[in-house]
């Protein structure tokens, strides 16, 4: 049996070269620096709902990374008490 990992395909190829598309934010090929056509790339739509969901994701992080602290803070001062 193989111990190899199985790469797995893009569906997105470029025309020019046939590298693989990995981000399709991009509107050259990150490879051969061809035009990547239309359909290849994220549409404005899809870059603002992408947009808004980072910046989502980011202030649920940013909320998850004070609550942390804030129960780190509460352990040491729990520790310092002697409990």
């Amino acid at each position: 049996m193989s111990t190899t990992a199985m790469a797995t395909p893009s569906r997105f190829k470029c025309p020019a070269c046939g590298f693989s598309v990995f981000n399709r934010r991009v509107e050259v090929c990150e490879s051969c620096r061809a035009p990547l056509p239309a359909e290849m790339r994220f549409s404005e739509g899809e870059l603002a709902w992408l947009a808004e969901e980072e910046a989502r994701v980011g202030k649920i992080r940013q909320e998850l990374a004070r609550q942390a602290e804030q129960l780190e803070a509460e352990k040491q001062r729990r520790r310092g008490e002697g409990g």
